[in-house]
């Protein structure tokens, strides 16, 4: 078996896909607005592992005055995020080793990320710490209850420096639970078996009058929160 690679390695790994790095459009869209009305106009937000800061931008346009904090373990991906969100206060670092103050956040945010990490539950245990009392999480995986997943993962490429780990909805809730955060919802991203077409229209139909498909779906997004005391 492979030694693991350290985290420089890593980090020069995501340098040379930086430019490759982002989901689409729509799926920043369901996590602003997930996370959005949980928060007002002068929060205080953290995208851990943002990226080229394409949620940021988001969040940005939603809530101007927000203060729009940034986190990634690539120099490069930290590069582009703050060309791409002027005012934003992006740093390199370690998702499993926050150096931010406890208590310093209103929300932190945690897009496709805990799947490429080591120690899941030590990270979440880090944004816990960052956060104020009552301040939300919203956090994003692969679902390996995904209706294709079997399918899929026989034939998908692989080509980030630590490969994802799908997990399932149980997996991730025990997770939260474990790091001390109380859940409130779950949300499914991107499609529920077909990608598109009159076929997609027919899931979101599913999915309206059967919200428990959302746990279905390809990507699962947690919103959680940390207790108010």
């Amino acid at each position: 078996m492979a030694e693991p690679l350290s985290k420089t390695e890593i980090a020069a790994g995501y340098d040379q896909i930086a430019e490759k790095l982002a989901m689409s459009p729509k799926f920043y869209r369901l996590c602003r607005r997930l996370l959005a009305p949980q928060l007002g106009p002068n929060s205080v937000l953290l995208d851990v592992g943002c990226g080229q800061g394409r949620l940021l931008a988001e969040f940005r346009a939603a809530l101007p005055k927000a203060e729009l904090h940034g986190l990634d373990i690539s120099p490069k991906l930290v590069e582009i995020a703050r060309q791409n969100v002027p005012g934003a206060q992006v740093i390199t670092g370690d998702a499993e080793n926050l150096s931010f103050k406890d208590g310093q956040f209103d929300a932190v945010v945690m897009t496709e990320v805990l799947e490429h990490l080591g120690q899941p539950v030590t990270a979440l245990r880090g944004v816990g710490r960052i956060l104020k009392p009552g301040g939300w999480l919203l956090m994003t995986v692969p679902n390996r209850d995904w209706f294709r997943y079997e399918e899929y993962n026989t034939r998908r490429r692989r080509y980030q420096p630590v490969d994802d780990q799908w997990y399932s909805v149980a997996e991730v809730t025990g997770f939260l639970k474990e790091a001390g955060f109380e859940l409130q919802c779950i949300r499914g991203g991107e499609n529920l078996y077909f990608g598109g077409g009159l076929l997609r229209l027919g899931e979101k139909l599913a999915l309206a009058v059967w919200p428990r498909l959302h746990q279905r779906m390809k990507r699962a997004l947690f919103l959680a929160q940390k207790p108010a005391v």
